[in-house]
């Protein structure tokens, strides 16, 4: 008997619901999570917002405070409690003046600890995340943290569940000593702090350890006491210590890549993503479509990103940009954060915001002109688009000078910048195919994974409520003092055995010459 098309259709309905009901049934109350993504930047945020929305698509009853939401009331297992007043914190701090070039690694340690206190805290005081305080503390079954500071670990004392830390850049030095993994000083450099973008010279690896040394006293006995403190402040002292809830982190997704990061060696809860907010390419509304499509010549595209404003550059710099911009032939198109753009050349539209993956995607795009940001430049290479790097805060000079060494584009010092530098660089970019073909290369690289972005990301944050947690994964590094790990004893004792060879050695060696000369004299005082 033949079966219909309908009652087929019937049957695979019914099949897929009865899939659904057990997977219900086999995770139960075991997929409520709730996600803490705190710091108030766009840039950043895509990395978590992909991750929550995929997350939630999946089944999972998913929780999350954001300052960047989605607001998209089709993701019915998504609540969202939103803290965007904190981005009006971080204007008030200047962020990108307090993290530039020009700031020690001192400063910048302490400019991020304040700034993290604060926005953390006035998120916790949210009376939507206060309620968040009355469930019991198996309410979640994982916690997502935002790896920037411990005290967004808050929820991880709270809830007695595996922590799963995500970053959208390399995380920091305490947060790879929570799980044991090795941070050489030479091999690998903190950036984000030290700004360091090229091979450490003699004085620079000096300075990199004693950094490594400092940055860890400040850490362990000022940083995360404070943290400690104020989680206290809001739980009550019958709770953990936080430092060991940090400790006993399941597990890193961390935003890294082979192309603009050094490789390092990772213990096995380290898992390096990337691309985790690449996604498939939109429709660009009519009149950014039909800029591009007759700018025959091409494009270049100026975006410094959602913390860095093309708005707040100084007057010289705008000028010289401007001024580069009317000597080449190409269209251009400029993230400009305000409604007027003083001077605005004939081949320069201006836009708030921009879709910049869509943009990118275009065939007319040129080069990019970016600030250097992690999440910019996955994206330009995604796109196969050759950069020009103008990086003013943070890890951007080291990621510049990782795709320039690439050969897949140019940077440039935003401080000593001329006309004719931008001038000259835009048109060799734009020129030079071999540009094009390193980025191309540097695709391929990028892409040659067997999972990669969100699917990879979900898949270990599923492993980590598969197994409830990811002990079996945790490095005994992450368990040894300083003096054990670092062999201190062991060097001390063999130190001790050589010096106390050396000085047997030495005095054997006297007293076999004293006792020489002895025998030596004795004959002549017998014959006088």
């Amino acid at each position: 008997m033949r079966t219909s098309k309908g009652s087929l259709f019937l049957r695979l309905a019914m099949s897929t619901l009865w899939l659904y009901f057990l997977l219900c049934l086999v995770y139960g109350e075991s997929v409520r999570i709730l996600g803490f993504f705190s710091y108030p930047s766009v840039s950043h945020q895509s990395i978590f917002r992909a991750l929550w929305r995929e997350l939630s698509l999946r089944g999972h009853e998913v929780t999350v405070i954001t300052p960047n939401p989605w607001n998209d009331p089709s993701l019915i297992n998504l609540t969202e409690i939103d803290v965007g007043f904190t981005f009006d914190i971080v204007a008030e701090k200047n962020f990108a003046g307090n993290m530039g070039k020009g700031k020690s690694a001192l400063s910048r340690v302490i400019y991020v600890h304040d700034i993290a206190m604060e926005l953390t805290e006035a998120e916790i005081l949210h009376e939507n995340v206060l309620k968040l305080l009355t469930y019991d503390e198996y309410h979640f079954d994982v916690i997502l943290v935002q790896s920037l500071h411990p005290l967004m670990y808050f929820f991880g004392v709270k809830f007695r569940a595996p922590v799963v830390g995500v970053s959208s850049f390399d995380i920091f030095l305490e947060f790879h000593d929570a799980v044991g993994n090795p941070t050489h000083p030479i091999i690998s450099p903190e950036i984000v702090y030290n700004g360091f973008d090229k091979e450490l010279s003699f004085v620079e690896r000096v300075k990199s350890v004693l950094f490594h040394i400092w940055y860890r006293a400040i850490y362990y006995w000022h940083i995360l006491p404070e943290a400690d403190k104020v989680t206290r402040k809001y739980l009550g002292e019958d709770v953990p210590y936080l430092g060991d809830v940090i400790k006993n982190t399941s597990m890193f997704l961390v935003n890294v890549n082979c192309i603009l990061h050094k490789v390092r060696a990772n213990v096995p809860n380290v898992i390096p993503m990337s691309q985790m907010h690449i996604r498939k390419k939109k429709p660009l509304p009519k009149d950014l479509q039909d800029y591009l499509d007759s700018s025959s010549q091409g494009v270049v595209y100026f975006s410094l990103g959602s913390n860095v404003k093309s708005a707040n550059l100084s007057i010289h710099l705008r000028e010289v940009i401007i001024n580069a911009f009317e000597e080449i032939p190409y269209n251009v198109l400029w993230k400009w954060e305000s409604d007027y753009l003083p001077d605005c050349p004939e081949n320069v539209m201006t836009r708030k915001w921009l879709p910049q993956q869509d943009l990118l995607g275009h065939p007319n795009i040129k080069v990019f002109i970016t600030q250097g940001g992690v999440q910019s430049l996955e994206e330009a290479i995604a796109n196969e688009v050759p950069v020009i790097g103008l990086p003013f805060i943070s890890d951007q000079s080291a990621n510049v000078k990782r795709m320039m060494d690439r050969g897949a584009g140019l940077g440039l010092d935003p401080n000593t910048l001329t006309k004719d530098d931008l001038r000259n660089a835009i048109l060799e970019v734009a020129t030079n195919s071999q540009y094009k073909k390193q980025i191309k290369k540097a695709k391929s690289i990028l892409l040659d994974e067997p999972l990669v972005g969100v699917e990879k990301a979900v898949w270990w944050i599923e492993y980590v409520l598969r197994h409830k947690g990811a002990p079996h994964l945790r490095s005994e590094a992450a368990d040894m003092t300083f003096f054990e790990y670092f062999m201190v004893d062991v060097l001390a004792f063999l130190s001790i055995c050589v010096l106390l060879a050396s000085f047997i050695f030495i005095y054997s060696m006297r007293v076999l010459v004293k006792l020489g000369l002895s025998i030596s004299e004795s004959p002549k005082q017998k014959s006088a």
